[in-house]
């Protein structure tokens, strides 16, 4: 059965603005049909049609998923921290003190920052556990870095062997979100988006398998869409 589109569907199908549709249906120059005082385009038709103008539909297409990407990673802080984190596997975690310095070199920061970040999560760890329970802690330090770094970063740590952090829940830690921050509000609009997705059922199962940073990305931009 033939699909029928409006002139919003249309707009998205062809990436083009709403004026061009109008401009081209008063030419003549798009097949449509007229209902009601509103316009109607037949799917199947306008697909052949816009091949013969040479329109690449699947271009539009990725420009268009492109464009809902950016205004994702906009509209959630979370995943450009997470992208410019990066991930890191087989972590060194003898004891906190070495994972903590592995912690420190591994993520790209300035060495003002990075000569001092290891005794800094230290001493916030000293306070109380970030361990949050089934495995999972999000180490930082007691105030943010300020204007030393210019966005915030949240680094993933898979563990080579999973570490006793004290957690609440008594589970050792097999890995962890560390979490850089400009200032306080990004901190707790990180560790928020954070929440949302450390709540979700199968997250522990997902975290488990180590994915990989790009794997990381999409799921936790999957998970914070549906839980908007």
């Amino acid at each position: 059965m033939s699909k029928w589109l409006i002139v919003s569907d249309v707009v998205q199908l062809l990436h083009v603005p709403e004026a061009t549709i109008y401009r081209w249906i008063r030419q003549g120059d798009i097949p449509c049909v007229v209902r009601r005082g509103k316009y109607y385009f037949n799917q199947s038709t306008l697909v052949s049609w816009a091949k013969t103008k040479h329109i690449h539909l699947e271009e539009h297409s990725r420009r268009l998923r492109k464009n809902k990407a950016q205004v994702l990673d906009s509209q959630f802080p979370l995943i450009e921290a997470i992208q410019a984190g990066k991930a890191y596997h087989s972590v060194p975690s003898a004891s906190i003190e070495i994972l903590f310095q592995a912690i420190a070199s591994q993520l790209d920061l300035p060495h003002t920052i990075t000569d001092s970040l290891s005794d800094k999560l230290l001493q916030r760890e000293k306070l109380t556990s970030t361990g949050i329970g089934n495995g999972i802690a999000i180490p930082h330090s007691k105030t943010p870095v300020g204007n030393q770094i210019t966005q915030s970063l949240v680094g993933t740590f898979f563990l080579e062997k999973p570490l006793d952090f004290k957690a609440p829940d008594g589970l050792p830690v097999f890995v962890v979100f560390a979490l850089i921050s400009l200032d306080s509000f990004h901190h707790l609009q990180l560790l928020s988006q954070l929440a949302r997705i450390l709540s979700q059922s199968d997250i522990n199962d997902f975290l488990r398998n180590e994915p990989t940073l790009e794997n990381l990305v999409e799921h936790f931009k999957k998970t914070l869409a549906q839980t908007a």
